[in-house]
């Protein structure tokens, strides 16, 4: 496989991989030390400190582009993670075409700027004192983004709960160390991977996991097969998915759309479904999705939050802002479009507020597009422009594109628009 260039890779430390699988070494303690690891240390908020929980690609790109607008705003980032690991892109990592590296990133760029980077778990918030509790201290803010991602929704799943350890869902970060594992240890049989109904984390996914785990298969010569359960008719970039599917894994791929999970018995290796019942060697249920559980700690959100667009602000409290997946406005709940709203919105409407030029701000359009691979080297994709709907406040597709012929060429852009990306958010 000719490997595409990345520009840069500055900023990925050799310990950074270790450190989130869970294994710090003494760069990771000695780079840690950088971190405020007292929050009430910070003093009081004066005006213009905007505090950001969640240091995934809403987070990390609205504060760095926050010092970039103005570096006199006091940005605090609040992360449980001493590093930060990429989804997107997470599924080579599974097939064992990338290592933890290529997707792992350390904040020492963001202290480096200013950036207070907070190094502990939000507990709670306190609107009417506009506090956010941590596991070490206490932060005051002026302005408050909550950009959490996703928690599971376990128990509409029966019988996962008690047994969640042994099924690793990977669809947050480093979840997909336990996962590749079991993946690497599977010897052969019926691999079930199971889809959520929606909204949940990347549409498209399990689709191309389906896939990836199938080339793993087919490569490694491995007598196994994907048994895909999904509840919709039709996966996101149907065309190309299918093609891949009866092209390159007939004999290692098995879909069954309309199908709903409806439980699982792990020590039967049972899972129960619409369609009735499936037995597996082993299964990667996907359960059903929700916001993080901070934002209902703030009182702003259930399920999901609803925030008024485009600036992102909640419905109930207007110096509070929800970011990336946790939010009902609609659309693809996806890395690219935390991105471009932290970036182009949430970011410029906090900045102008701060300067006292709200009334100036023009409403800008956002862009979403998502690689899948469908093998080691060939992907297909998705792009759509949004604005959004103002009569029923949600966001609207102005146009989208699709390239559903898989081609190496598709994959080498992958590899670009990630580099692109990361370097922005993690970069010198």
């Amino acid at each position: 496989m000719k490997k595409p260039k990345v520009s840069r890779r500055s900023v990925l430390k050799a310990a950074a991989g270790v450190a989130g699988a869970g294994l710090l070494g003494g760069v990771g303690r000695t780079q840690q030390s950088q971190y405020h690891k007292s929050p009430f240390l910070l003093g009081p908020a004066r005006g213009n400190r905007v505090v950001i929980v969640g240091g995934g690609w809403g987070g990390v790109t609205t504060a760095r582009t926050l010092k970039k607008i103005n570096p006199r705003i006091d940005v605090v980032l609040i992360e449980a993670k001493e590093v930060f690991m990429s989804c997107p892109l997470s599924n080579l990592y599974l097939a064992g075409l990338k290592d933890l590296h290529f997707l792992t990133f350390d904040y020492a760029n963001l202290v480096k700027e200013g950036i207070h980077f907070v190094n502990e778990r939000a507990l709670d918030v306190d609107r009417d004192r506009k506090r956010v509790y941590t596991t070490g201290g206490t932060v005051a803010y002026d302005y408050l983004v909550l950009s959490p991602g996703i928690e599971y929704v376990y128990d509409e799943v029966p019988g996962f709960e008690p047994f969640r350890a042994h099924m690793p869902v990977g669809f947050r970060p480093f979840e997909h160390v336990a996962l590749r594992r079991n993946i690497e240890q599977f010897k052969g049989g019926d691999f079930i991977l199971s889809v959520p109904r929606g909204p949940y984390r990347c549409p498209p996914g399990p689709y191309e996991r389906a896939a990836m785990i199938a080339w793993y298969f087919k490569e490694h010569k491995i007598p196994g097969k994907v048994i895909l359960l999904a509840p919709s008719s039709k996966p996101p970039k149907a065309k190309g998915f299918l093609a891949a599917y009866d092209d390159l894994y007939a004999d290692h791929i098995e879909y069954y759309p309309n199908t709903e999970t409806l439980g699982v018995d792990y020590e039967k290796k049972v899972v129960q479904t619409s369609l009735g019942e499936f037995d597996f060697d082993y299964a990667n249920i996907i359960p059903p999705m929700r916001a993080g559980e901070i934002v209902r700690k703030a009182g702003v959100g259930d399920r999901w939050v609803d925030v008024e667009l485009p600036w992102h602000q909640t419905k109930v409290d207007p110096y509070v802002y929800v970011l990336g997946d946790a939010d009902s406005a609609g659309g693809p709940k996806s890395g690219k479009l935390a991105f471009e709203e932290g970036r182009y919105r949430v970011a410029v409407h906090i900045a102008a507020r701060i300067a006292g030029q709200e009334a100036e701000l023009k409403i800008p359009d956002v862009r979403n597009i998502c690689y899948s691979f469908v093998d080691d080297e060939e992907a297909i994709w998705v792009a759509a422009r949004y604005n959004f709907d103002e009569a029923n406040k949600r966001r609207k597709a102005l146009e989208s594109k699709l390239d559903v012929q898989r081609s190496a060429k598709n994959g080498e852009r992958a590899y670009g628009w990630a580099a692109e990306h990361w370097d922005y958010m993690f970069g010198d």
